[in-house]
């Protein structure tokens, strides 16, 4: 399923767990606003108030980042040299000689304007390894080393833009570094790109889209984008948003929505979006509804296989019926509220089996949908 970093920002505040949010992700979407607003400032003049936190969101994850992995590689070249004692250690011990780790999997990247997420599985086999290198090349000179990490991903600012890159990754320890990972390439704010500020979906070696929807696909996200920006802003300042420009946007993104749905594109996280953002009761209930029926359809076109995938497609449909649920709740609808939470409880059981195979920090779904039934009168 295509999933954007402004879907991703957007579960931050709504739903964490529905997607995994590592500290590189979260410095991506603080850096991703910001070089939105370097670029364009009036249109993103709603997060113009939070850019100074926003900076110091990313200097300190990049800070801490280095400093982790400094320490790191001092432990390792205190192990392979034999020390018997390391600072801030106890009774420490060299540790076994180990081999030269095995390739990396390269997983896939979000990028912006001038920055790169990039991440990675470690390899299954080999020598454990101390750490990454992630290197750049634009195939006619030397590689570029562009950053020493510990993590399973690495954020790199300031790239290089309007050229053909490719960046690779490679696990090392003391015995040796490991063969390169597939490579993942692009072009930094192209300027064949109409909207290259919009959110980019991610990006595997073996998962592409085919050319034919690609335009669709750019509209949508260019849409979702000018959507959820209006919608903020009407929000952030009551009284003085611009409800009528918010309400163009929504209609633009519900139509790009459709237009995507027409051509078989998977649609269930957009309508997702719209639900969130929208304060209508009832329009709220609509677009549930219609995330929780493509939800379903695109499961029968192609049925979850792995942990995550059937994670996400249990977790989808118990979070829209709990919203749905919620919001007969507070329209004074018990027996409806009931009939939706009863079954919303039902599908977050089947969340909570498998969400540790998944990998998955628990959200408490199960327990918020239980506490909101416990408020409903016995008589219904």
């Amino acid at each position: 399923m295509a999933k954007f970093i402004l879907h991703r920002i957007q579960r931050m505040t709504t739903n964490p767990a529905a997607e995994n949010i590592t500290p590189g992700l979260e410095a991506a979407a603080y850096l991703h606003w910001i070089t939105c607003h370097e670029h364009d400032p009036e249109r993103f003049d709603c997060v113009a108030d939070q850019l100074p936190k926003l900076r110091q969101h990313v200097a300190d994850y990049l800070d801490l980042t280095a400093r982790v992995t400094a320490a790191q590689l001092e432990l390792m070249a205190a192990t392979s040299a034999g020390v018997g004692e390391v600072a801030g250690t106890k009774d420490f011990e060299p540790a076994a000689v180990q081999p030269v780790p095995d390739r990396v999997e390269l997983v896939g990247a979000q990028f912006g304007y001038n920055w790169v997420l990039i991440y990675w599985k470690a390899a299954p086999a080999g020598g454990k390894p101390c750490g990454y290198r992630v290197y750049r090349t634009d195939k006619r000179s030397a590689p570029v080393l562009v950053a020493t990490v510990t993590e399973l991903e690495a954020l790199l600012p300031d790239q290089p833009e309007q050229l053909n890159l490719c960046y690779y990754i490679t696990a090392f320890n003391a015995a040796g570094e490991s063969p390169a990972s597939a490579e993942f390439c692009l072009m930094l704010n192209n300027p064949e790109e109409a909207e290259p500020s919009q959110a980019r979906p991610v990006v595997a070696a073996a998962a592409t889209y085919p050319e034919s929807e690609m335009p669709v696909r750019r509209e949508l996200g260019e849409a979702m984008m000018t959507f959820i920006q209006k919608t903020m802003s009407y929000m952030m300042t009551p009284g003085e948003g611009d409800e009528v420009m918010r309400q163009v946007a929504t209609e633009e993104y519900r139509q790009a929505v459709l237009k995507a749905a027409s051509q078989n594109i998977e649609v269930s996280l957009c309508w997702h979006t719209l639900a969130v953002w929208t304060e209508d009761g009832k329009e709220r209930i609509g677009y549930f509804s219609r995330a929780l029926d493509c939800c379903r359809a695109e499961a029968r076109a192609k049925k979850p296989e792995t942990a995550q995938e059937i994670w996400s497609w249990l977790h989808t449909q118990a979070d829209c019926l709990f919203e749905i649920g919620r919001v007969h709740f507070h329209e004074e609808a018990p027996e409806a509220a009931r009939t939706f939470l009863n079954e919303a409880l039902t599908w977050a059981r089947q969340v909570d089996a498998v969400q540790a195979k998944a990998g998955v920090q628990d959200d408490r779904l199960e327990g918020r949908i239980g506490e909101l039934l416990l408020q409903l009168p016995e008589n219904i």
